[in-house]
């Protein structure tokens, strides 16, 4: 059963005339092209808002480090309102997918709580590193129930 934040984003899509399939499928190139742009749009728009700029060259992402004397300020609606979006358009990705998203996030969830394990550690830049024995979300057998 999806979630209602699902069902809302699936009744947006269907007033918008996008497709939201009822079975897993892939959509047509255009639909995967907008929904690319949809993501990349709002992540941007919410790394700005949280006071960090991004350059792009020569196939490299760079990201600024945050300076709280910086002339990009944090912009507290700005960051609410980019994680909604984002929200939206990821979830809307899994609707044109036909994947439903309860059974998917609570996969992705278990894993993640897994990387707390044996052997897990902060690496330098804050991110959790999972143990060497960590087990991956079953993501095919989300997609197949």
């Amino acid at each position: 059963m999806p979630t209602d934040h699902y069902q809302r984003v699936k009744a947006f899509m269907e007033k918008a005339g996008q497709a939201t399939p009822s079975n897993v499928t892939i959509p047509d190139a255009s639909t995967r092209e907008l929904r690319a742009r949809l993501i990349l749009e709002e992540a941007l728009e919410t790394i700005a808002a949280l006071g960090i700029s991004v350059k792009h060259s020569n196939q490299l992402l760079t990201i600024n480090t945050c300076d709280i004397t910086s002339d990009n300020p944090v912009d507290l609606e700005g960051v609410a309102d980019g994680c909604a979006d984002i929200s939206v358009v990821t979830i809307g990705t899994l609707i044109s997918f036909g994947i439903d998203d309860e059974e998917l996030l609570a996969e992705v969830d278990a894993a993640n709580l897994r990387k707390f394990g044996h052997g897990s550690y902060v690496r330098e830049d804050g991110k959790w590193m999972k143990p060497k024995d960590w087990i991956p979300p079953d993501i095919a057998k989300v997609l197949k129930s």
